[in-house]
């Protein structure tokens, strides 16, 4: 079977697979069960005609927010054999995020989970419908129905109606979009807490996936690991898209939990993951690893999201020998775009974060605008393929950001080696000026996360009424460990580190503020550390 085209609409890759290999296995979900190619055209081909019969149509946006479940890829095949548009939205949103979303999109609907990990999504989402006046219907999807469902879409209901066999309906052939059609919104919040929707037709979908399948050979006979969420960049394009692109197989799972992820790799033969490295971080220093058979059948696992230690790349060599570990970099509006070679030198894979794929261009330049020369810290542009056409119903975010030659303004701080690879050195906006110096973080949190007693690290500046700003180490520490500022700066005089980068203060914490694709949302930290020096100032003058 060969690779899509990149005309192809998802829906007609389904259906084509269907026909000609009907008993091919597309999807396992525990929740579920097995789901082969054919059962899953039977369902999308039902739920097709049952969307339009609740007039949805060509260019109407429906928002899916839902775990890692088969309905999730039924409903956006089914919406894209109609001509809707899917947007995705990570699990973990709630009211202000949605009704944002919502009044940007003119979402026609919203589909939920009846209720998941113990938050009532059917309650939310009937609240947002009476807020919001262009929010026609609610599919609630899984769970027990409940008296106060009334009004809502169960979209048991609606697979269990034979809507496919009424007369007097148009065909999916005249109902479909055309490639270049808007196909999804890839919505997020990032680092810098700014809602954006990027805007992806066919051929960008297709284009941010044939960057991996060209590197690295994946064919029908891959399958793959589906614990990203599917809401999100990385688990839409490179697992639920991925998957259909390449005639493949995936395995969802509905939620991280590294123990099930162990079990599920091991029994299921996954080949590849894409996930971020809080992920790796869980398998790799997992005391079942070794036990579940250290991810054999896994070929590539690409791990992006956040920067990565040195030492976990390293820690990954050593504990996963039959799986090629690399650096992915991307973000939602221009997809994964660098990532190792199979072939390249071991210190590419620790000190870079990956070569651009054949489709896309990129380039280092100063505020100016001006390329810098190799090895030197600039803002990083993306063009070519993967690029997104900006921000749904934000013509100001995109005249910012996407640039009239083609370029995209990523807002990552990065240099480029004399050979085409990339080093992401943090945000742009997350740089840290002390004294007229502008610092990286990165260094510093590497340094701080070789330590014994620190399990993560992120670094930010904190207000200061002389320097401008100085160093705060955010850490999670180890089960039962301590930390003092003077233990922490005698590390980095053992690593060489200068004196002006060394933290000033450190603040233990349980967790980091996220984004779903595992990102520390730094300006958090930067709010929390402010507000902590605050009161901490405020304190003497009550007294």
């Amino acid at each position: 079977m060969s690779i899509a085209s990149a005309d192809e609409l998802i829906s007609d890759r389904l259906f084509g697979i269907a026909n000609s290999d009907p008993g091919r296995e597309l999807i396992f979900d525990p929740v579920y069960g097995r789901i082969s190619y054919a059962q899953a055209a039977e369902q999308v081909e039902r739920l097709a005609y049952g969307l339009r019969n609740l007039g949805i149509g060509h260019g109407d946006v429906v928002i899916i927010q839902l775990p890692n479940w088969a309905p999730f890829m039924i409903l956006h095949m089914a919406l894209t054999a109609i001509g809707a548009v899917t947007a995705t939205i990570p699990i973990v949103y709630r009211e202000h995020e949605l009704t944002g979303v919502i009044k940007l999109t003119e979402a026609k609907a919203l589909v939920v989970p009846r209720e998941f990990h113990r938050f009532d999504y059917a309650t939310m989402a009937k609240g947002l419908r009476q807020n919001v006046s262009t929010l026609e219907h609610v599919i609630l999807v899984g769970g027990e129905t409940a008296d106060n469902d009334s009004g809502c879409v169960r979209y048991e209901h609606l697979m269990a109606e034979p809507w496919e066999a009424r007369g007097d309906q148009e065909s999916l052939d005249r109902l479909k979009a055309a490639p270049g059609d808007i196909a999804a919104l890839g919505f997020t919040s990032g680092t810098t807490g700014d809602l954006k929707g990027a805007v992806y037709d066919t051929r960008i979908l297709h284009a941010t996936n044939m960057g991996f399948i060209e590197r690295y050979g994946f064919n029908e006979g891959d399958r793959i690991f589906g614990c990203s969420p599917i809401g999100h960049a990385v688990g839409f394009t490179h697992a639920l898209r991925m998957t259909l692109t390449i005639g493949g197989g995936i395995v969802l799972q509905e939620r991280w939990d590294p123990a099930r992820a162990l079990e599920l790799l091991q029994e299921e033969k996954c080949t590849f993951m894409a996930a971020a490295t809080p992920f790796l971080m869980d398998l790799v220093y997992h005391p079942e690893l070794e036990a579940r058979g250290s991810l054999s059948s896994v070929k590539l696992f690409l791990c992006g999201g956040a920067s990565i230690p040195e030492q976990l790349m390293r820690d990954a060599q050593t504990a996963l020998p039959n799986t090629f570990t690399s650096p992915l970099w991307g973000m939602t509006e221009c997809g994964g775009v660098t990532t190792c070679p199979y072939d390249a030198p071991q210190e590419k894979l620790f000190e870079t974060d990956g070569l651009p794929c054949n489709s896309m261009e990129l380039k280092v330049v100063d505020p100016d605008g001006n390329e810098v020369p190799p090895r030197t810290d600039g803002e990083l542009m993306a063009r070519g393929a993967m690029v997104t056409r900006g921000y749904f119903g934000r013509p100001d975010l995109t005249s910012e950001s996407f640039l009239e030659d083609g370029w995209f303004r990523t807002g990552d701080q990065a240099w480029m080696d004399e050979d085409g690879y990339i080093k992401i050195t943090g945000r742009i906006k997350d740089l840290i000026i002390r004294g007229g110096v502008n610092i990286s973080p990165a260094d510093i949190e590497n340094v701080l996360f070789s330590h014994p007693r620190i399990t993560s690290a992120a670094v930010v500046g904190m207000p200061d009424p002389r320097l401008g700003e100085r160093i705060c180490a955010f850490v999670v520490l180890n089960e039962g460990s301590s930390l003092e500022i003077s233990t922490v700066q005698d590390w980095m005089t053992e690593a060489g580190v200068a004196k002006p980068k060394w933290p000033e203060r450190i603040e233990v914490v349980d967790d980091f503020p996220m984004t779903p694709s595992g990102k520390v949302q730094k300006f958090r930290l930067r709010e929390m550390i402010a507000e902590r020096l605050s009161q901490e100032t405020a304190t003497p003058a009550s007294a």
